[in-house]
């Protein structure tokens, strides 16, 4: 009797000759342009660890380009909830680049929270009309 291959090596062999016959077929490969690069601006808070209450300054460690006249909102919330519980309005600089002060909102409760720019796809466009994600940082609000 010849012994059977493990279920998952057998998978592996049929996705791998599935593989070669499509790169075999004319027309079969992609010879379009990759997509383009998204700028995503990342975002820092501090203090660290603030209470409800208190004011951060949520500003740009990687800023990306900001078209002439842009205005944007960063909001802040707990992780867990899309409800904005505080925000500011900012205009960065053309390379993007912004420092705002913001209050951590009294009544949100301890934990894990984002500080995040809630209209950037608004004013930059995010590429293949695809879904690009948020610029948003997680920080953690200390117990009062």
């Amino acid at each position: 009797m010849k012994p059977m291959p493990h279920p998952r090596a057998a998978a592996g062999m049929t996705f791998a000759a599935i593989a070669l016959i499509a790169l075999a077929l004319p027309g079969c490969v992609s010879t379009s342009d990759p997509p383009s690069a998204v700028c995503v601006p990342e975002l820092s808070v501090s203090p660290d660890n603030p209470k409800p209450g208190r004011i951060v300054t949520v500003a740009t460690t990687h800023p990306c380009p900001a078209p002439e006249g842009t205005e944007w909102v960063v909001r802040i919330q707990r992780v867990d909830e899309r409800i904005p519980l505080a925000q500011a309005r900012v205009k960065p600089e053309p390379d993007g680049s912004f420092e705002v002060s913001i209050t951590v909102p009294p009544t949100i409760h301890p934990g894990t929270a984002i500080a995040w720019i809630s209209n950037y796809w608004d004013t930059v466009e995010c590429p293949g009309g695809g879904s690009c994600v948020s610029p948003e940082e997680e920080f953690t609000v200390a117990a009062p």
